[in-house]
């Protein structure tokens, strides 16, 4: 981060070796998945703080501006359906963001072709509709998510929705200034069509 963004967040860093030591130096062992911005890592800190780590990798297609949205975002976001950030390291050119672990992993390995046993309608519901409470909270703090999907959806330990991945979020004081989305980005098949017809980004 340039030294202008980082004073606001400075509370948040974590040094690059306390990383190292929750990952065992990031090892394969502790590499739960891989996502748009990079490998996805299970940690412990030294407090016991169970963590899950998304570390940068230069073939990701994210980068800087994704990095600094998500800590920007989440350092003034707090919501029970949103995930938590930790913190986040920028030493020797990394870029790690820190979350708090979800012991259940992301909704879509639920829903599609998994071998974790069926979650009862009750459940399903519950995650519908802890998700939309998380997405309105978002909107009446001026944020649009922009890329809602299952993998984006993650469960704690009791099945609770946490939404997670704001990279490609947009604030609203960025929506009064454009009025319109200077690129469309999302995922295909959970796009809006409107959004994705006109290139157009509202609250709706």
């Amino acid at each position: 981060l340039n030294s202008s963004y980082r004073v606001p967040f400075e509370s948040f860093r974590v040094p690059f070796v306390d990383l190292q030591e929750a990952t065992n130096n990031f090892d394969e062992k502790f590499h739960i998945g891989l996502g748009g911005f990079g490998k996805v890592y299970r940690g412990v800190l030294r407090d016991g703080t169970k963590v899950a780590l998304k570390r940068y990798t230069p073939e990701s297609n994210q980068g800087l501006q994704e990095f600094q949205t998500e800590i920007e975002i989440l350092s003034f976001c707090s919501h029970p359906h949103l995930v938590s950030l930790i913190g986040y390291c920028d030493e020797r050119n990394e870029m790690i963001l820190v979350y708090d672990y979800m012991e259940n992993g992301n909704l879509r390995s639920h829903l599609y072709g998994s071998d974790l046993p069926s979650m009862s309608w009750e459940q399903r519901l519950e995650i519908c509709v802890g998700a939309a409470r998380g997405l309105h909270y978002l909107h009446t703090s001026a944020v649009i998510h922009r890329d809602v999907k299952p993998i984006n959806i993650l469960l704690d330990e009791n099945f609770v929705a946490k939404i997670t991945d704001f990279g490609l979020s947009k604030k609203r004081t960025e929506l009064d200034q454009t009025h319109l989305s200077t690129l469309v980005q999302g995922t295909l098949g959970y796009l809006d069509p409107e959004y994705f017809n006109r290139g157009q980004l509202t609250e709706k």
